[in-house]
């Protein structure tokens, strides 16, 4: 699957970039998302979105969509979602 993935503030910094497309397997999520956003830039990605397994208090993950849904790290993402990565 793919989602496209767009980034703010320190996040964008970490990563060079504002915006990124990630390819996930089925079922997959936020957390897994942060892990291909991890092989594409580099492990300072994993400090600056999760703490263990969970997003970090200062990071919110919305889906863009009409009710733009707040996502955890557990929430799956579905093929052609776009996800904005933000500091609260």
């Amino acid at each position: 699957m793919d989602v496209e993935v767009k980034l703010t503030g320190t996040l964008a910094a970490r990563t060079g970039t504002h915006r990124a497309r990630v390819g996930v397997g089925p079922n997959a999520t936020v957390a897994d998302v942060v892990d291909a956003l991890v092989e594409q830039f580099g492990p300072q990605v994993r400090s600056g979105v999760l703490v263990g397994s969970r997003l970090r208090t200062d990071t919110v993950v919305v889906r863009e969509s009409p009710d733009a849904e707040t996502l955890s790290a557990g929430s799956t993402v579905r093929d052609g979602d776009t996800v904005r990565f933000k500091l609260a």
